[in-house]
């Protein structure tokens, strides 16, 4: 600094002030280059020139950066930052930490063990591939999910390791005896007390941690975090706080701080505060986990209900209209002007009446003014709806009863397609069914006659032909059949003769196909149609 000082004694910088126009001096610039070279040639400069040790001394600063810059570039990797030296990269890699080493060689195993455990579900598609005797292991993972109390340990055990390696270096740290060095400033300083802080910080992360990456209960949450903040206050206000006071000595120089710096006392504050804010956190998420299960509760149920609503509405449906209409009208919006109608090709159609019903309806006290005549009829008629569920008649569709009059139609429903459907119809196969379906109302009668003490017969008539089939109505629909086979059929039956099937000629021909016999009855006056031959079936 002397030397600094000298070189101003020959130099005037303000001495131009009192003459402006005087012709500034100007001191040639020595190129840095030459400089250089001047100092490598001839050595140090001469202490006799003021001028040329200022500009020497700046140089000479310059070079040593420089000189520092290749010094470095010369010991570090540019792209991987290793040293150039393999004896300086040893002596990094192998600085042994024994705290760290504590900290992770504790905890390590735990975690990967209880990850394992986690993750062995995702073996469960190689599980007929694993021999038999580690088959097993797949399965610990669906044990531990299905079981509340394994679910609980499992998580309080990755907490507590979380809220332990927030402080467990702690221990590790020299200054057990800091007191009673307060007086030694460099023995503090070796003692490296300013890291302390950062151990709180790292606690209030793990109390944090609890919080937000934990899915479990309040109670358990609240739990785990009131054990953390005991053992931390313990920690930092009884067990380390000699630690603390030397930080302070160290700060502060012995003098005293204020509150708000004293590390011991901030250090339960902030440990209070975060343990408060966190047992909100705990139950907001909690109120709101269990209100989010309540409206997903509420929906689940809620659609459940619809879709029994929607499968018993189905039902009444299809029991109102055939599976084929029902399910035409489900499939789609439909309005309520518009018609469904189908033409059907071959339909064969029966009318089944108990005529002597009309002989047993009797309005009298003993009937209960005809309600019992009425319940009877209806087990009747119930009794042939049975008979609708086999498989074998699957294709017969009842219409509707019209007093005692039964009405039924095979044909109508239009599963198959194609060449399936051709050789259907070619075979009259719903000739045959309704004709074995008239046999079967025939015999359920018989029985329940047995049953009634009674001498109920049947009278049907049968035909077959193009009809049209469609739902009419917008509030009540009702299904229904059109066409001239219909009103034959109708005819067959009110010009039958009990116990008997009668068919119009070609519904005969077509019985006959089939492998039945019948007998002609002969040439019968039906209403409407004029004169026709009719034929009864050889049911025995």
């Amino acid at each position: 600094m002397s030397q600094y000082l000298q070189s101003w004694q020959t130099i005037h910088p303000f001495a131009d002030l009192s003459n402006p126009e005087a012709t500034c001096s100007k001191q040639p610039v020595i190129p840095t280059s030459a400089v250089v070279r001047q100092l490598s040639a001839e050595g140090p400069p001469a202490q006799n020139s003021p001028s040329s040790l200022v500009v020497n001394n700046g140089v000479r600063g310059s070079l040593d950066t420089l000189d520092a810059a290749g010094k470095r570039a010369k010991k570090l990797n540019w792209l991987t930052l290793f040293f150039n030296d393999l004896s300086l990269e040893k002596q990094l890699l192998y600085n042994w930490n024994f705290e760290m080493a504590v900290s992770y060689g504790a905890t390590f195993p735990v975690l990967v063990l209880l990850l394992s455990i986690v993750f062995t579900g995702y073996l469960e598609r190689w599980r007929s591939k694993m021999p038999w005797s580690v088959q097993w292991i797949p399965g610990l993972s669906r044990g531990v999910s299905t079981r509340a109390a394994l679910r609980v340990l499992v998580v309080s055990l990755c907490v507590l390791i979380t809220l332990l390696m927030a402080v467990l270096n702690f221990v590790f740290i020299p200054g057990n005896n800091c007191t009673s060095i307060s007086t030694n400033r460099t023995e503090l300083e070796a003692l490296k007390l300013y890291t302390v802080p950062y151990y709180l910080y790292c606690c209030l992360l793990a109390m944090l941690g609890v919080v937000v990456f934990v899915r479990t209960c309040m109670s358990v949450k609240a739990l785990l975090l009131t054990l953390a903040v005991v053992v931390y206050l313990v920690l930092f206000l009884y067990i380390y706080a000699p630690r603390s006071n030397c930080l302070v000595d160290l700060l502060y120089n012995g003098t005293k701080p204020g509150v708000l710096k004293e590390p011991k006392i901030m250090a339960g504050v902030w440990l209070f505060m975060f343990y408060s804010i966190c047992l909100i956190l705990t139950r907001q998420d909690e109120l709101g986990c269990r209100v989010e299960f309540l409206l997903e509760h509420c929906f689940q149920s809620e659609r459940e209900e619809m879709e029994t609503m929607e499968n018993v509405n189905k039902l009444l449906l299809q029991n109102v209209l055939p599976l084929h209409v029902a399910c035409f009208f489900m499939g789609k919006t439909i309005r309520n002007q518009d018609l469904y109608s189908t033409s059907c090709d071959c339909v064969c159609v029966m009318f089944a009446s108990v005529p002597q019903f009309k002989e047993f309806y009797s309005e009298s006290s003993a009937n209960r003014d005809g309600l019992e005549c009425l319940r009877f009829l209806n087990e009747i008629i119930s009794d042939f709806d049975e008979l609708l569920s086999k498989p074998k008649f699957s294709s017969v569709e009842k219409i509707k009863t019209i007093g005692s009059t039964y009405m039924a139609a095979a044909g109508l429903n239009k599963t198959a397609s194609g060449e399936e459907r051709k050789e259907t119809e070619m075979s009259y196969s719903h000739v045959r069914c309704m004709l074995e379906f008239a046999i079967a109302l025939m015999g359920k009668l018989e029985l329940i006659n047995t049953h009634s003490f009674n001498s109920f017969k049947l009278r049907i008539g049968i035909n077959h032909g193009p009809v049209i089939a469609g739902v009419i109505g917008a509030l009540k629909p009702q299904y229904d059949i059109w066409g001239n086979s219909v009103n034959v059929a109708s005819r067959m039956d009110s010009t039958g003769v009990l116990d008997k099937i009668q068919v119009t000629e070609e519904t005969a021909q077509v019985v006959q196909s089939l492998g039945y016999s019948v007998t002609l009855r002969g040439v019968v006056n039906v209403k409407g149609k004029g004169e026709l031959t009719t034929y009864f079936i050889n049911t025995d």
